[in-house]
């Protein structure tokens, strides 16, 4: 009983303190659990980046590795369970964001990244490419002796491989009774046309003549030349050996036969290579490729000839890489005086490219993060501090320790070319666009103005929730027209036209002004445009059918996004609900416009003369429009239009000065916009609608111009750039 109270004695206390420990220990580590999202948050900041948080103030968690989780607690991602990370703020600097992908990072978090820019500049690239290779032979210096029938060889002058030889120099005698016999029916047929000479049979001698001929042919055809068979005729009998001549001059290189062997007709006899001109056989990397052209100049030398470099010319560069060595073979053509290049020679070459050796506009090897054809740079942003900005460029080949940039950089923009790689993580987290996903912003800004993140369920009809400018609306549905127009050429497979209408398509875009977007579908067309000039440029350089048909695969792909963004579908669906007119009409039209257009370019220049003898010349031109060629709705709108303009032309010819020659031009000029875009017109030029909110006492006015340089009409050279473009009613053709 003792023994069982001393035990018990010792448990209890070691029990209590276990409780207590266990008791702590949960009620600590309860407390840090609580806590850790203020902990991991707290620790974001130290490293200078901000949390993303919602109205209520609560932080946004999301996964490192699926950018699109975000979720209002802390935890595991549910796709690969990862712990959730809070949500960086991005691309808020205080001002409206520049792109889709910006990114704002605090001095610390600069610092910690390791971030440092450098600007674009324009510099001397001055290529030098380095390859490898050998000397070989000429291919097309090579020459073969063979038996032009069999026999057997009796003779040889050249005994050996190496030995030189001339053009026409004897190299081998051969017995063969095939040539005995074409020799005996030569003078047989020789003393035959001889004897008939005399015959009065026209038809005799002329049998013995073809005879002759025919068998002086097969003596040609066996290996003889001209003045062989001649001596042969003058001889009158047959020889037993007939000797083969060399018909090149060089080195014999290799000797198939000896003395006393029987050949058949075929056999090779000798090889003979003309070495005094050689080919040099060099291995270039891909990433070399580029700076090596066709027929320019490439300087090697051998270690036989140290201080002594030979020059060659690029004659022929294989489309095939080698899968083992990654290289491809690039043939020179040397020549090769005093022989001393020798087939077999191992070579250094090094190509100093003079031609792409002026300024060219570079960034270091270290600013591109690159993804095939296609790099993405990151930008400080000017006058913000701390901002950055991600761009999609074109690359050009690499320069040593720079890339030529082909489009997407001006000079002296400063891009990051350390922690770059950094900053795209970055930007990746918060769900922009990035080198990995470049997709995922683009997909935000069009869920969030009523488009489809998914474009697969994508409607053409379905249209964005916000309105866009009527001139950037109208310029999308011609671009959709170019686009539709490129990609029926790409899938053509004609290379030239393609790379012209990417070229056109280029130009297209750049004609399309997006400062009248607002917010995120401002952000959206810079994004979408961006990677569409992009396409436009590869596009325009390409040289294969594959490649062709990769480019207009991504470029479609980019259309339909933009398409997906800003509902073009349902824009050119709107658009195409107008009444057509027959072509005949519609040239008729276009000469109506272009006197119309020189009246208002009167006007705008304050001539009065010139535009009343502009406004009789469209009379004339309005009395030549046959519109019994219209009908329904066709007639009705031209009908409907034509009141308008004779209320106009009527106005004009009865005005007394320039004043109210401009007040007969706005109801001209509102029958004319009617007309041109509802029946369409034929004309070179395009057509924009612009309007003056001023003219008449700010009631307002539109006409129609070719071109969007404002000249105002209202008021002349008083206001000559006062209005605004609205529309573009047709392109250019």
């Amino acid at each position: 009983m003792s023994k069982f109270t001393d035990i018990k004695k010792i448990l209890i206390p070691v029990l209590i303190v276990g409780i207590i420990a266990f008791a702590a220990g949960y009620f600590f580590s309860g407390s840090e659990g609580d806590h850790t999202g203020k902990n991991a948050v707290a620790e974001h900041a130290d490293h200078g980046l901000e949390a993303t948080v919602t109205e209520t103030g609560d932080v946004v968690w999301t996964c490192s590795m699926h950018p699109q989780i975000q979720l209002p607690e802390p935890g595991k991602c549910p796709l690969c369970f990862m712990d959730l990370i809070p949500l960086e703020k991005g691309g808020e600097s205080g001002d409206e964001a520049v792109s889709l992908r910006q990114i704002s990072l605090t001095s610390a978090a600069r610092k910690l990244a390791g971030i440092a820019t450098t600007p674009v500049e324009r510099r001397s690239v001055n290529v030098k490419t380095r390859m490898l290779g050998k000397v070989d032979y000429d291919e097309t210096r090579i020459g073969t002796i063979t038996a032009w029938t069999g026999g057997r060889i009796d003779k040889l002058y050249i005994d050996y491989t190496g030995s030189s030889v001339r053009k026409g120099q004897a190299t081998a005698s051969i017995y063969s009774p095939e040539l005995l016999t074409a020799q005996a029916e030569l003078i047989q047929a020789v003393k035959a046309r001889s004897a008939l000479q005399g015959s009065s049979l026209q038809v005799v001698k002329d049998t013995a003549a073809r005879t002759e001929k025919a068998v002086r042919e097969k003596l040609r055809l066996l290996g003889l030349s001209k003045q062989q068979i001649e001596n042969i005729v003058k001889r009158g009998k047959t020889a037993e050996h007939i000797t083969l001549y060399s018909p090149m001059s060089g080195i014999v290189i290799k000797k198939d036969v000896v003395e006393g062997v029987y050949v058949k007709t075929g056999t090779p006899i000798y090889t003979i290579a003309d070495l005094s001109r050689v080919w040099v056989i060099l291995e270039a990397y891909e990433s070399d490729l580029p700076w090596i052209k066709m027929g320019m100049k490439v300087s090697f030398s051998t270690e036989a000839y140290p201080g002594q470099n030979f020059e060659g010319k690029v004659v022929y560069i294989d489309p095939v890489v080698n899968e083992k060595t990654r290289t491809v073979r690039v043939r020179l053509e040397v020549p090769n005086k005093g022989l001393k290049l020798k087939p077999g020679m191992f070579v250094r070459a090094i190509n100093k490219d003079e031609k792409q050796a002026g300024k060219e506009l570079v960034i270091p090897a270290s600013a591109p993060l690159i993804t095939g054809k296609r790099a993405v740079v990151y930008i400080a942003v000017p006058g913000k501090e701390g901002v950055f900005e991600g761009r999609e460029i074109v690359l050009g080949p690499k320069a040593g320790d720079f890339y030529v940039v082909k489009y997407g950089l001006n000079q002296g923009e400063k891009v990051v070319t350390k922690g770059n790689f950094k900053i795209d993580s970055a930007i990746q987290i918060i769900a922009k666009p990035s080198m990995m996903n470049p997709e995922s912003g683009v997909k935000a800004v069009a869920h969030d103005h009523g488009g489809h993140a998914d474009m697969d369920d994508m409607k053409k009809t379905d249209k964005p929730d916000y309105t866009l400018p009527p001139i950037f609306a109208s310029k999308l549905i011609f671009l959709k027209k170019s686009f539709d127009s490129l990609m029926e050429t790409a899938d053509s497979g004609d290379i030239e036209n393609s790379r012209k209408q990417f070229s056109e398509f280029f130009e297209s875009i750049g004609k399309i002004d997006g400062s009248g977007l607002k917010g995120d579908a401002s952000l959206a067309w810079k994004e979408m445009s961006m990677l569409l000039r992009n396409d436009a440029v590869l596009g325009s350089g390409v040289k294969d059918l594959h490649r062709l048909k990769s480019i207009s695969a991504e470029t479609t792909a980019h259309f339909k996004r933009l398409d997906m963004i800003f509902g073009i579908s349902a824009l050119v669906t709107n658009s195409a609900n107008k009444t057509e007119a027959p072509e005949a009409f519609q040239a008729q039209l276009g000469k109506v416009f272009n006197v119309y257009s020189a009246l208002s370019e009167a006007l705008a220049a304050d001539n009065l003369p010139n535009a009343q003898k502009q406004a009789a010349l469209m009379a004339e031109e309005l009395k030549k429009i046959d519109h019994t060629s219209l009908s329904g709705g066709a007639h009705k709108v031209w009908m409907d239009a034509l009141k308008n303009i004779n209320d106009g032309m009527s106005a004009i010819r009865e005005a007394k000065d320039i004043v109210e020659v401009r007040a007969g031009l706005e109801p001209l000029s509102y029958g004319m916009i009617d007309a041109v875009e509802k029946l369409g017109i034929k004309s070179a030029k395009p057509v924009y609608e612009i309007s003056c909110p001023m003219a008449f006492d700010f009631k307002g006015a539109k006409w129609l111009q070719s071109d969007e340089d404002i000249r105002n009409p209202y008021f002349g050279e008083a206001m000559i750039q006062c209005g605004e473009v609205e529309r573009q009613l047709k392109a250019g053709e």
